[in-house]
């Protein structure tokens, strides 16, 4: 495979999703940097839901992304909805339901939907057990760790839901799950008994295990194999995984992850991106990277995570599209890469 799809994601936020009498509002905005956004259909849990609306203007989102739709010539400012309709008939008792927004070109064209959930921060602050700072802090950071947990379950929701929607049955696997920042996420709108988190981390695995009732979790070894069972996932992500792995591991997770993915699995997994390549990158890496389209370096930060493997384990690794396609593709077909604000997703089906 000479060449990966690349795929610009579109702008959107859910304001709120309010469900009282057997009606729901959802309220937000959606649009795309490229093409302007006729109209919308909405679907719950793929259960058509509003057909065929039209955004409403919020000169908010104008404001906020002037600079980008000057570029290009879209008018973010015609990209709000404000919905109110009947449910569909389907119990939506145990779970909150994925939204799908289906945007639509003026000619009928429908363009990749966006899969996402509505998350509120602060009824999971009051009402679910947080990890302990320090766990927090060894995924990214205590600071922000629900909003990155809401923005990432909503990037894996739909960039992979574009492919295997997560309402259809299979089991799921969060490999290199931490302390449970998306896996909790995802147990509002799944069956918990349908997710699996697994981490080379003991101390956070321990925490899943007992505040994270549902979802079944292992401690793995930092290289594999694992003892999951051939052809035992429909669905693995992996953020933040790839890109703190040696080439050399690189490639023994990729062989173990297509060992344990059913034929016509969806795979998703992260790395740094040329938006964070070009600012975090150090300079001594470029002619390597130029020259072979990956590159790694031992960070800093690795000696405090080296109790989980060894000295040396956690490398800051970079991977150049030429490279991923030429190499990943020797283990899953390779269906398209996300470029995001953040790491970039390559999605991925195994064979």
């Amino acid at each position: 495979m000479n060449q990966i799809p690349f795929t610009i994601p579109a702008h959107m936020h859910l304001d709120g999703f309010v469900v009282e009498e057997g009606r729901a509002r959802l309220t937000g905005w959606i649009f795309r940097e490229d093409v302007p956004i006729e109209s919308l259909d909405i679907s719950l849990d793929g259960t058509p839901w509003v057909l065929s609306f039209r955004p409403r203007e919020r000169p908010d989102v104008r404001a906020a992304y002037q600079a980008m739709a000057t570029a290009s010539s879209v008018d973010s400012g015609w990209s709000g909805f404000d919905v109110t309709a009947p449910l569909p008939e389907k119990p939506w008792a145990n779970f909150s339901p994925i939204i799908c927004l289906t945007p639509l070109l003026a000619d009928g064209t429908r363009l990749a939907s966006v899969h996402t959930y509505f998350h509120d921060r602060e009824q999971d602050l009051q009402n679910r057990p947080q990890p302990p700072e320090d766990l927090q802090n060894r995924i990214g950071g205590s600071d922000n760790f629900l909003v990155a947990a809401g923005r990432l379950t909503s990037l894996i929701l739909s960039f992979i839901g574009n492919h295997r929607p997560f309402w259809q049955p299979g089991d799921i696997l969060d490999w290199g799950c931490g302390c449970g920042r998306v896996i909790a996420q995802m147990t509002k709108l799944v069956s918990p008994s349908r997710l699996h988190g697994c981490d080379i981390d003991a101390e956070a695995i321990a925490w899943d295990k007992a505040h994270l009732i549902g979802p079944r979790f292992r401690r793995i070894e930092p290289y594999p194999p694992t003892d999951y069972l051939d052809n035992s996932f429909d669905i693995i992500y992996g953020i933040s995984v790839m890109t703190h792995l040696a080439e050399e591991a690189q490639f023994a997770w990729l062989r173990e992850l297509q060992r344990i993915a059913r034929p016509g699995a969806i795979v998703a997994l992260t790395v740094i991106g040329e938006n964070l390549r070009h600012t975090r990158m150090p300079a001594e890496l470029s002619a390597t990277y130029e020259q072979r389209g990956f590159a790694a370096y031992v960070p800093d930060y690795s000696d405090s995570l080296a109790e989980f493997s060894h000295p040396g384990y956690y490398k800051e690794s970079y991977h150049s599209l030429a490279y991923i396609a030429a190499t990943w593709s020797d283990f899953f077909d390779i269906l398209e890469y996300v470029e995001t604000k953040h790491q970039d997703f390559v999605i991925l089906r195994a064979r």
